[in-house]
């Protein structure tokens, strides 16, 4: 069993993600590594890989990637990892000690810290310092003190506390690897008795309920968060047990959540309270069953039914504004505006409540955003000082870049000539904002292809015996179909540009002839170039250059965004 640090693990989860060769000296500018670390680790997985795998080597000047029986093989060792073979780094121990200080319900101790990081004393103390160094540049005024009777506390507002474990628990579960966010949650179960909280059958009840009451509520709310609210709300449930409110504290909390006792996500919250207490013998007071609600109300909607509701006559009446001054300023049409006007509301509505309570909701597409549509990204900036000024609020990159892809998903498109097309399904499970922009990168890169429906992971499994199409393209690399297929980003990235029109044009029937091609490439190339390094190298700039012309032809015919 190969024994990995967390230096090895980011090297080996860098390397399944490449989709082109990159140089150890890029690598190590990565991972922040040195490269002499790098071919240190590198060796490590060497030794780990199976006899009948080819080793992974870095070629002079070209680099490394992945051949797909490499990959398979180094996903198969993430797989194994469990938490006697995973050495956690500094910033994994830093955000176990913080979490479980904040979550805790018994008393917190340096040794219990030593025992459950199983790092010694001193370690713990640097650590310690460390928490108290990086908590002072935070903005919630969170100080972190011990005492005889608490042990080791977070001292801060009850709401702030609340809203940087929800700050924390996204950095979690959107940056840090599976491995550790298993290990994490069965420490917490096993070391600090919290086995109610963390079990399976929790998170799969919370799920179910949260799944089943979105009819009752008439919205629906985005699958990400409904996972992540599954996984998480343990987490904020504890936080908020581990204060350890007086009276007078609890009345003042419950007073800041007030105005969300006349919302719909209330009823539902007080449903899950009564469910959990009677599965799960869980007994939540007012306000946890209030922090429920404001999640609830905070979290992404992909559909809401109230839209019409005259409470929102006046978020309507700027959001329209912003839209006209939009098409105004940068002389661009919008194809259906009604349509962008109530998408932006449904967005809004969670916007609004997020910001009012300091809800985090980190976007993992904004960085593809600010590069592949930087001029779009930037227009919609200039252009939301209208809402930000309407609302009293202050948009980061994360909200702008959610808002650019709803503005995106409406742009007019130009017109393609009229050809029998090529049927095709999208499968994205990120929200209907994100289906639609994606929707729009394939009309501008496949016009003379038909879309016939853009689904859910989900919903495709459910009409997947019935729908007829002759290429599916899905964001989710697990998708299950027996239909030809292909894997992209979200935000297509200039590989997916060319896997797209390459598979499209090959309806579909990609394996074989890309085999065939790199075998012709190879016995070319050999017959003239014999050492195996240089062969493989000019092999590789040949595919580079023939790569980058496709790109750039379909670039000229591409008018997204235009």
């Amino acid at each position: 069993m190969i024994i990995l640090d967390r230096n090895s693990y980011d090297l080996l989860s860098y390397l399944i993600k490449l989709e082109e060769h990159k140089t150890v000296m890029s690598i190590s500018k990565a991972l922040d590594q040195s490269r002499r670390k790098v071919y240190y680790h590198l060796d490590k997985i060497n030794e780990a890989l199976p006899s009948d795998i080819p080793k992974i080597i870095s070629y002079p000047r070209i680099g490394i990637l992945l051949s797909p029986q490499q990959k398979t093989a180094c996903q198969s060792l993430l797989a194994d990892l469990d938490d006697y073979s995973y050495v956690m780094s500094m910033q994994e121990r830093l955000l176990l000690s913080i979490t479980y200080i904040a979550v805790a319900k018994d008393r917190v101790t340096i040794e219990k810290l030593m025992q459950i990081n199983d790092v010694s004393r001193n370690t713990i103390l640097n650590d310690l310092n460390e928490l108290r160094q990086r908590l002072s540049f935070e903005q919630y005024s969170i100080q972190l003190q011990a005492t005889k009777s608490k042990g080791y506390h977070l001292e801060c507002h009850p709401l702030s506390k609340m809203q940087y474990l929800n700050k924390l628990l996204h950095t979690i579960y959107t940056d840090s690897n599976p491995n550790f966010i298993a290990i994490m949650r069965d420490k917490l179960r096993d070391f600090a008795n919290l086995s109610a909280y963390f079990s399976d059958d929790v998170s799969r009840f919370i799920r179910r309920e949260l799944q089943a009451s979105q009819a009752l509520l008439g919205k629906k709310i985005n699958d990400q968060d409904i996972h992540f609210m599954a996984a998480t709300l343990p987490y904020q449930l504890l936080s908020y047990q581990n204060l350890g409110l007086s009276e007078l504290e609890q009345r003042d909390l419950l007073r800041e959540f007030s105005p969300i006792k006349e919302r719909k996500e209330y009823e539902i919250a007080k449903h899950l309270r009564e469910d959990l207490n009677q599965k799960f013998d869980m007994a939540l007071d007012e306000i946890e069953t209030s922090l429920i609600a404001v999640l609830l109300l905070s979290y992404r909607k992909d559909q809401d039914k109230h839209l019409e509701s005259h409470d929102y006559d006046d978020m309507r009446q700027i959001l329209t504004h912003f839209i006209n001054a939009f098409e105004l300023d940068y002389h661009i049409h919008f194809k259906n505006k009604q349509l962008l006007l109530n998408q932006l509301l449904t967005h809004c509505k969670a916007l609004l409540f997020r910001k009012t309570y300091g809800i985090v909701s980190a976007n993992p597409l904004t960085d593809q955003i600010k590069t592949k549509y930087a001029d779009l990204f930037a227009m919609t900036k200039d252009c939301l000082s209208i809402l930000e000024n309407a609302w009293f609020i202050k948009m980061n990159d994360d909200d702008i870049a959610y808002i650019t892809i709803h503005i995106g998903g409406e742009l007019e498109q130009s017109a393609a000539k009229p050809i029998p097309p090529k049927s095709l399904a999208l499968v994205c499970d990120e929200g209907i904002g994100v289906q639609k922009l994606l929707m729009q990168q394939c009309k501008a890169y496949l016009p003379h292809s038909k879309i016939e429906a853009v689904l859910t992971s989900e919903q495709f499994h459910s009409v997947a015996d019935i729908i007829a199409v002759d290429l599916v393209i899905s964001t989710n690399d697990t998708l299950d179909t027996q239909l030809p297929t292909l894997f992209v980003h979200s935000i297509l990235r200039d590989a997916d540009v060319i896997k797209l029109i390459h598979f499209a044009k090959q309806q579909g029937q990609t394996d074989q002839n890309d085999n065939d091609f790199d075998k012709k490439l190879e016995a070319y190339i050999r017959h003239y170039v014999k050492n195996d390094s240089d062969s493989y190298a000019l092999k590789t700039k040949i595919e580079r250059l023939i790569n980058e012309e496709l790109l750039y032809d379909a670039n000229k015919k591409q008018r997204f965004f235009k």
